[in-house]
């Protein structure tokens, strides 16, 4: 988690509290104060908290987040979980902010089916909010061109790699926006095909989206590019008809066979 997203989260929760005259411990503040120089400390002030008023949403929220930092994410989603519990009032948007680890990290641990339900809820329950959206239509996806197209599992990792290897055009812009650097969203600003290693990769030039580095990915084209324009992905209609097969894995054939497709008319269809 970057500096300047922290910050920005640390506001938030400090403005929601003032908004609803809530009074959290001492260390919960003093926790704040440490996240961004001194997360051992942070951790230590939010687990004192948590002992004086574990009813406060703030500390396990931000529990999660170190423990995500900590390569914990079973930690991390049950700090997420309880914040979510507990907070009851949604004050500056805090609940949704809980929901949006959760489900991030569910994917990245390619727990599709929790993360499925846990994005298929807050869809429904925070419709204003896209991201739930966007997040739904991925994970459903990911888990078709895991399962069914091959796609390299680790791919999910937010941490750039030296290259990626895909069957269409359609996955390198899926993993293209899970990308993170520093925690800052990659934006493809240039695209070109080369050849190098005696293969053929689709080099994406991006921006980092708030410091403006560039950054590159190379992606391997895996496709015979004389037969397939786009890409050669796996058949859809055997995965779309196969009723044994998870919803989110079907929709996520249903969106790669027909770009109109409806979200959540398909996943409402599956389930009726």
């Amino acid at each position: 988690m970057n500096a300047r997203k922290l910050v920005l989260t640390l506001l938030v929760f400090i403005q929601s509290i003032n908004a609803f005259c809530q009074a959290p411990p001492r260390e919960f503040f003093d926790g704040l104060k440490m996240m961004t120089t001194d997360q051992p400390g942070a951790k230590s002030n939010f687990l004192t908290a948590i002992q004086k008023d574990s009813s406060f949403y703030g500390s396990y929220h931000f529990m999660g987040v170190i423990c995500l930092n900590e390569n914990k994410p079973d930690s991390a989603i049950w700090y997420f979980k309880k914040s979510i519990a507990l907070n009851s009032t949604n004050a500056s948007h805090t609940k949704e902010m809980a929901y949006a680890r959760l489900i991030t990290t569910y994917t990245n641990q390619q727990d599709f089916q929790e993360a499925f339900a846990t994005a298929w809820e807050c869809a429904n329950k925070y419709p204003d909010n896209t991201d739930f959206t966007s997040s739904l239509r991925d994970i459903c996806l990911w888990s078709f061109y895991i399962k069914d197209d091959h796609l390299n599992p680790s791919y999910l990792s937010p941490n750039l790699k030296d290259e990626y290897i895909v069957t269409s055009i359609a996955q390198e812009y899926l993993i293209l926006r899970n990308l993170r650097v520093n925690d800052e969203y990659l934006s493809m600003s240039r695209q070109s095909l080369v050849t190098k290693k005696g293969a053929s990769y689709d080099v994406f030039n991006c921006t980092l989206s708030k410091t403006k580095k560039e950054v590159t990915v190379n992606f391997k084209i895996n496709w015979d590019m004389n037969m397939y324009y786009g890409g050669n992905t796996a058949p859809q209609k055997p995965v779309i008809d196969d009723k044994s097969k998870p919803v989110y894995e079907r929709v996520g054939a249903m969106l790669i066979f027909d770009s109109k497709t409806g979200l959540k008319e398909a996943i409402q269809k599956l389930m009726n």
